[in-house]
């Protein structure tokens, strides 16, 4: 209880002295009223301008020109940097069959991450409204964003400010002029025994987003606030489904070492026990 009272006192300070520094070089170069309010939204511009597209354009281009590999435990974001863990892997007979499981179990698929379902969206958020289906950020492995989101919000309002959610690609060899750095190769030689002609395996990497704003530290933009403990969600799923009755076997990929990574916002610092959860599906 102490320490949760001196980081919300923290965080208030902290944004106290980024407004007082605003106001601040607003009052000394537009000292009049009018010119403020013009102040006001040339800041919030060039914020919006630098956080969202300049920022991560010039992430994009060092990682263009020096790439990274790593070995793919978890996805990353359109910048290059790491966000969530890869932590479950569901082998289905397809797509179809992937998304009837996964809405058996309660959860709503997400929609396209379109310019208006992100108004849509954000107004969700803002203002606590109802979007059960809202889409989710584009995150990639294998070179390549997801194929299929799901998710299930936790408040009463049933918007997106705080739920579980999961991403899913389909593991399949890249294109000839397509490199995915070897994430395909590794997948699939840790996943062998589980392949099949009819069956598709689908690489998850799932998080709970439990605070509806934080920042994200390497560009100032805003995302949600996500659990640390990045297993917990992957239990999660594998319990729903479950519990719908649609789970033919669980296994257990070899377990690695405990693994932890800074996410996307401040205080993100992932944690998962390095192992992969290989969920098989009912017919």
């Amino acid at each position: 209880m102490i320490s949760f009272f001196f980081r919300q006192l923290w965080r208030l300070i902290i944004f106290a002295l980024g407004v007082v520094v605003l106001l601040y070089l607003i009052d000394a170069f537009w000292p009049t009223s009018g010119s403020r309010i013009a102040a006001f939204f040339a800041f919030l511009l060039i914020y919006c301008l630098m956080a969202y597209i300049f920022i991560p354009a010039l992430f994009r281009l060092y990682h263009f020109l020096i790439e990274h590999d790593h070995i793919p435990l978890y996805a990353t974001y359109g910048d290059g940097w790491a966000s969530d863990p890869v932590n479950i892997a569901i082998i289905a007979k397809d797509k179809r069959h992937l998304r009837k499981a996964m809405q058996a179990a309660g959860w709503y698929e997400a929609d396209p991450n379109t310019f208006r379902n992100s108004l849509r969206e954000a107004w969700a958020l803002l203002f606590n409204a109802s979007y059960p289906t809202a889409p989710v950020s584009k995150l990639y492995l294998f070179n390549r964003k997801h194929d299929i989101a799901f998710q299930i919000p936790t408040n009463d309002a049933m918007s997106p400010r705080t739920r579980h959610h999961v991403r899913f690609w389909q593991l399949q060899a890249p294109l000839p002029n397509k490199h995915d750095r070897g994430h395909f190769d590794f997948w699939s030689a840790k996943l062998t025994k589980w392949f099949g002609r009819e069956k598709q395996i689908w690489i998850g990497a799932s998080t709970y987003d439990f605070r509806p704003f934080d920042i994200r530290w390497r560009t100032g933009s805003l995302t949600h606030g996500v659990r640390h403990e990045a297993d917990l969600e992957r239990d999660f799923i594998i319990e729903t489904l479950r519990t719908s009755g649609n789970v033919r076997s669980v296994d257990t990929s070899d377990p690695g070492e405990q693994i932890k990574f800074r996410g996307q916002s401040f205080r993100t610092v992932f944690t998962t026990d390095g192992s992969l959860k290989i969920v098989r599906l009912r017919r």
